[in-house]
Protein backbone atom coordinates (compact mmCIF):
# COMPACT_ATOMS: atom_id res chain seq x y z
CA UNK A 1 0.00 0.00 0.00
CA UNK A 2 1.31 3.52 -1.15
CA UNK A 3 1.90 6.75 1.36
CA UNK A 4 -1.45 7.97 0.87
CA UNK A 5 -0.22 11.74 1.52
CA UNK A 6 2.39 11.19 -1.31
CA UNK A 7 1.11 13.88 -3.21
CA UNK A 8 0.63 16.47 -0.70
CA UNK A 9 4.28 15.88 0.44
CA UNK A 10 5.21 16.31 -3.57
CA UNK A 11 3.11 19.60 -3.94
CA UNK A 12 5.02 20.59 -0.62
CA UNK A 13 8.37 20.24 -2.46
CA UNK A 14 7.65 22.02 -5.66
CA UNK A 15 6.24 25.11 -3.48
CA UNK A 16 9.29 25.12 -1.18
CA UNK A 17 11.55 25.02 -4.35
CA UNK A 18 9.97 27.71 -6.18
CA UNK A 19 9.68 30.04 -3.00
CA UNK A 20 13.18 29.60 -2.51
CA UNK A 21 13.84 30.44 -5.89
CA UNK A 22 11.70 33.31 -5.51
CA UNK A 23 13.61 34.35 -2.42
CA UNK A 24 16.80 33.96 -4.99
CA UNK A 25 15.45 36.14 -6.98
CA UNK A 26 14.31 39.00 -4.74
CA UNK A 27 18.02 38.92 -2.93
CA UNK A 28 19.87 39.19 -6.37
CA UNK A 29 17.42 42.08 -7.04
CA UNK A 30 18.32 43.49 -3.39
CA UNK A 31 22.19 43.35 -4.51
CA UNK A 32 22.10 45.15 -7.77
CA UNK A 33 19.84 48.22 -6.21
CA UNK A 34 22.53 48.20 -3.49
CA UNK A 35 24.84 47.99 -6.37
CA UNK A 36 23.33 50.96 -8.14
CA UNK A 37 23.05 52.94 -4.55
CA UNK A 38 26.72 52.70 -4.36
CA UNK A 39 27.08 54.08 -7.98
CA UNK A 40 24.94 56.82 -7.78
CA UNK A 41 26.39 58.09 -4.56
CA UNK A 42 29.97 58.03 -6.21
CA UNK A 43 29.18 59.54 -9.22
CA UNK A 44 27.00 62.23 -6.63
CA UNK A 45 30.52 63.20 -4.78
CA UNK A 46 32.61 63.11 -7.73
CA UNK A 47 29.60 66.19 -9.09
CA UNK A 48 30.03 67.98 -5.17
CA UNK A 49 34.22 67.52 -5.83
CA UNK A 50 33.92 68.99 -8.83
CA UNK A 51 31.81 72.10 -7.07
CA UNK A 52 34.49 72.14 -4.45
CA UNK A 53 36.89 73.28 -6.83
CA UNK A 54 35.44 76.74 -7.35
CA UNK A 55 36.20 76.93 -11.02
CA UNK A 56 32.79 76.80 -12.88
CA UNK A 57 30.86 79.54 -14.04
CA UNK A 58 27.44 80.31 -12.48
CA UNK A 59 25.98 78.10 -15.11
CA UNK A 60 27.77 75.07 -14.33
CA UNK A 61 27.21 75.51 -10.72
CA UNK A 62 23.61 75.69 -11.08
CA UNK A 63 23.74 72.63 -13.24
CA UNK A 64 25.82 70.45 -10.52
CA UNK A 65 23.36 71.45 -7.68
CA UNK A 66 20.83 70.13 -9.89
CA UNK A 67 22.39 67.01 -11.02
CA UNK A 68 23.14 66.88 -6.86
CA UNK A 69 19.28 67.25 -6.33
CA UNK A 70 18.31 65.01 -8.93
CA UNK A 71 21.25 62.55 -7.53
CA UNK A 72 19.72 62.78 -3.88
CA UNK A 73 15.99 62.25 -5.21
CA UNK A 74 17.18 58.81 -6.87
CA UNK A 75 18.68 57.90 -4.17
CA UNK A 76 16.27 58.37 -2.08
CA UNK A 77 13.79 56.22 -4.87
CA UNK A 78 16.55 53.63 -4.33
CA UNK A 79 16.27 53.25 -1.28
CA UNK A 80 12.22 53.55 -1.11
CA UNK A 81 12.54 50.42 -3.98
CA UNK A 82 15.09 48.50 -1.54
CA UNK A 83 13.28 48.84 1.95
CA UNK A 84 10.03 47.29 -0.38
CA UNK A 85 12.29 44.25 -1.53
CA UNK A 86 13.70 43.94 2.13
CA UNK A 87 10.24 43.68 3.43
CA UNK A 88 9.08 41.21 0.36
CA UNK A 89 12.27 39.09 1.05
CA UNK A 90 11.28 38.97 4.55
CA UNK A 91 7.44 37.94 4.12
CA UNK A 92 8.89 35.24 1.01
CA UNK A 93 11.69 34.07 3.40
CA UNK A 94 8.69 33.30 6.26
CA UNK A 95 6.55 31.55 3.64
CA UNK A 96 9.56 29.65 2.61
CA UNK A 97 10.62 28.64 6.21
CA UNK A 98 7.14 27.25 6.79
CA UNK A 99 6.58 25.42 3.53
CA UNK A 100 9.74 24.15 3.99
CA UNK A 101 8.79 22.94 7.98
CA UNK A 102 5.60 21.59 6.46
CA UNK A 103 7.61 19.62 4.03
CA UNK A 104 9.79 18.60 6.53
CA UNK A 105 6.44 17.23 8.61
CA UNK A 106 5.35 15.28 5.65
CA UNK A 107 8.18 13.25 5.30
CA UNK A 108 8.65 12.32 8.80
CA UNK A 109 4.62 10.76 8.19
CA UNK A 110 6.35 9.27 5.10
CA UNK A 111 9.59 7.87 6.97
CA UNK A 112 6.96 6.65 10.14
CA UNK A 113 3.86 5.08 7.67
CA UNK A 114 7.29 3.23 6.07
CA UNK A 115 8.33 1.92 9.11
CA UNK A 116 5.18 1.21 9.92
CA UNK A 117 4.72 -0.76 6.80
CA UNK A 118 7.66 -3.23 7.00
CA UNK A 119 7.06 -3.74 10.61
CA UNK A 120 3.77 -5.15 9.95
CA UNK A 121 5.34 -7.38 6.85
CA UNK A 122 7.63 -8.55 9.19
CA UNK A 123 5.05 -9.80 11.68
CA UNK A 124 3.56 -11.50 8.44
CA UNK A 125 6.52 -13.01 7.06
CA UNK A 126 7.05 -14.58 10.70
CA UNK A 127 3.32 -15.78 10.71
CA UNK A 128 3.91 -17.49 7.55
CA UNK A 129 7.30 -19.34 8.48
CA UNK A 130 6.13 -20.10 11.97
CA UNK A 131 2.96 -21.95 10.03
CA UNK A 132 5.34 -23.35 7.82
CA UNK A 133 7.18 -24.91 10.70
CA UNK A 134 4.12 -26.04 12.36
CA UNK A 135 3.31 -27.98 9.91
CA UNK A 136 6.39 -29.43 8.93
CA UNK A 137 6.50 -30.21 12.42
CA UNK A 138 3.54 -32.19 12.68
CA UNK A 139 4.20 -33.88 9.59
CA UNK A 140 7.39 -35.31 10.82
CA UNK A 141 5.76 -36.15 14.68
CA UNK A 142 2.76 -37.77 13.18
CA UNK A 143 4.96 -39.80 10.25
CA UNK A 144 7.38 -41.23 13.38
Amino acid sequence: MAFRLEKLLYLRAKEEESLKSELSRIRTEIRKVEEEIDNVENSKKQIEMQLRTGTQTGTQVAFFIYLIKMYNEHIGNLRLKLSELRLLEEKTLQMYLEKRTERRSFEKLKERYIRSQMIENDRKERIVIDEVALQKYIRNTSGT
